[in-house]
């Protein structure tokens, strides 16, 4: 039988609190007063072990949370170095860090302290407090909190590359208080980038497989290092601010190495402009549709190796393979990727393609189409595949700006600064690529990055340039 218990704000007497504060010293940073008090958003359940409710939201398992919390870390391998966030009544926690063994570790972030406190009072976290390889982030400023996590966060990515996981304890994750919005959003996206090989990772695997033969006879991306040392770059991707640089691209090509995402490859052929590479890795079929019936020419392909099989069946020119560090279907063949090379780029192909132009030695390098945000209320280029396909629902007397809104809409939005200085819409899709360009711009301080004639957000250290001469100025190249 189960019993329901709603404590209000009325102490709860036991013995667990006054011990787990002792301990909690031992893991965390933090040094405030927590309150020996349940929150009135809290209902204890007392099955065959406590669990409770916060709000309208079931923390565990009310009928066996221990075997819940042992399905919940099954996947994770001696040795992992995990980023979890939620730390619940501490179920989960126990059968993680059974799991990872000796060598792993485990950094938890917890920003509910209703339910911390209640995890304090039902249970005994002594053992999870003082194990060595426990790590714990909670507090009320979020400011605080988000440079303890960053700083965690990169010792643990620098120092464990190869094992790191990150895990959500989904229940916890629908209790964040409204307090923390930043972090929230940066929490969303990372969940959100840990999803992709969920969503897409059968799909992945198919096109690996029928990719064989293709990844086998291409040579890689090392046979290109420093290609284009000393030579200004371009990487051209297919935001609304494309528009305004389109023009002026086909006397460019004569002097810059001319790079492009897959999207905007079918742009440039349009307008009679032949790219020196394309990057493309998009596993889904949709992908294709940029490559058919646009000649390959002198344009070369790089493309990873779970790259969608259509998309290699329908380009017929050159074609060099990247692996992606730390995929699961490259753990079998650290010989191939060794020889033919890696990115640590992922995501956005425009991640991929920024990577590659500083593989090349391409400096200066500008980016141009790269806008992150809804620049104009606009999604893609006018000249986008996508927006051709809207041009056709026009004759609904639907206005096209609407179309793009609509799009906009699919996916939680955010703002973001632009480069004009004011509030821009963004979404999280976009947001997560904004911080991966602004991560590689910041792993290669060397290399100089501009943002050409962008409306979008703003890209930390990629300074905006607002004509083509300063292009050709930036460039040591005559104006046109």
């Amino acid at each position: 039988m189960m019993v329901v218990m709603q404590y209000g704000d009325a102490p709860l007497d036991n013995h667990f609190f006054e011990k787990n504060i002792q301990s909690l010293k031992a893991c965390t940073s933090q040094s405030g007063n927590l309150p020996q008090t349940f929150s009135e958003k809290v209902t204890v359940l007392s099955a065959s072990a406590p669990t409770l409710r916060y709000e309208n939201t079931l923390l565990h398992s009310s009928y066996d949370p221990e075997k819940e919390a042992v399905r919940f870390a099954e996947k994770l391998k001696p040795g992992a170095c995990v980023c979890l966030y939620g730390f619940g009544l501490g179920y989960h926690i126990k059968t993680i860090l059974d799991k990872i063994g000796p060598d792993g570790y485990l950094l938890t972030i917890e920003l509910n302290l209703d339910i911390f406190t209640a995890a304090l009072q039902l249970r005994d976290q002594t053992e999870i407090f003082e194990d060595r390889r426990f790590r714990l982030i909670y507090g009320t400023d979020e400011a605080k909190v988000s440079r303890e996590i960053a700083y965690e966060m990169e010792q643990l990515t620098k120092d464990h590359a190869d094992s790191f996981e990150v895990l959500f304890h989904a229940p916890s994750f629908q209790c964040i208080p409204t307090t923390f919005p930043s972090l929230t959003n940066a929490l969303e996206v990372l969940l959100l980038e840990r999803r992709f090989p969920a969503i897409f990772g059968k799909l992945e695997k198919v096109n690996y497989s029928l990719n064989q033969k293709a990844i086998t006879d291409s040579p890689g991306i090392n046979a290109l290092k420093n290609s284009g040392q000393g030579k200004p770059g371009i990487l051209v991707s297919a935001g609304p601010s494309l528009d305004l640089m389109l023009p002026h691209l086909h006397h460019l090509q004569r002097e810059f190495l001319l790079a492009c995402v897959d999207t905007a490859f079918p742009i440039l052929a349009k307008n009679n402009i032949q790219p020196d590479y394309v990057f493309s890795l998009d596993p889904q079929v949709d992908s294709t549709e940029h490559f058919i019936g646009y000649p390959a020419e002198k344009t070369r392909l790089i493309f990873t190796p779970t790259i969608n099989h259509n998309v290699l069946k329908n380009f017929s020119g050159e074609r060099y393979v990247v692996y992606k560090e730390g995929h699961s279907l490259s753990k079998d063949s650290e010989s191939s990727m060794k020889e033919k090379g890696t990115t640590q780029a992922g995501g956005s192909v425009a991640c991929l393609g920024l990577d590659m132009l500083i593989h090349f030695g391409c400096d200066p390098i500008f980016l141009t189409g790269q806008d992150c945000a809804f620049a104009g209320n606009r999604y893609y280029s006018n000249h986008s595949n996508f927006n051709q396909k809207l041009q056709g629902r026009i004759a609904t007397m639907e206005s096209l700006e609407k179309l793009h809104r609509e799009k906009a809409q699919e996916k939680k939005q955010l703002t973001v600064k632009s480069t004009q200085g004011n509030p821009l819409l963004t979404d999280q899709v976009m947001y997560s690529y904004l911080r991966t360009l602004e991560h590689i711009i910041e792993a290669n301080p060397d290399t100089r990055v501009f943002n050409l004639l962008s409306h979008g957000a703003e890209i930390e250290q990629a300074p905006v340039l607002g004509s083509v001469n300063e292009l050709m100025r930036r460039s040591f190249i005559s104006p046109i």
